[in-house]
């Protein structure tokens, strides 16, 4: 049983120090999320006087506004769901020591 909660605590670490959760990740992802918008913002202006261009804002803003929460949303998702985790995994083993 000391093995199983020994191997859960080091997948918690490792989820922890992990590529998603880094601030590295976090600014590269956001520098890639503003050259796109500048990119579309260019295409955009470009094309505005096809019609289909028009009608293909009202598309492209809201799936970049879901890019740019996700960017914030889920790491702060995952650090809490690793707090929760780990405080279960304690008292499951504070369960296993009472018995």
């Amino acid at each position: 049983m000391e093995d199983l909660k020994k191997q859960f605590d080091n997948e918690l670490t490792r989820a922890q120090n992990g590529i998603v959760l880094s601030r590295e990740y976090k600014r590269k992802k956001l520098i890639m999320y503003a050259i796109r918008t500048i990119i579309a913002i260019v295409l955009f202006y470009i094309f505005w006087d096809h019609q289909w261009v028009k009608w293909m804002l009202y598309v492209y803003i809201p799936v970049n506004l879901i890019f740019l929460v996700s960017i914030f949303v889920v790491p702060s998702f995952l650090k809490r769901k690793i707090v929760e985790t780990q405080n279960k995994i304690e008292e499951l083993d504070q369960v296993f020591e009472e018995e």
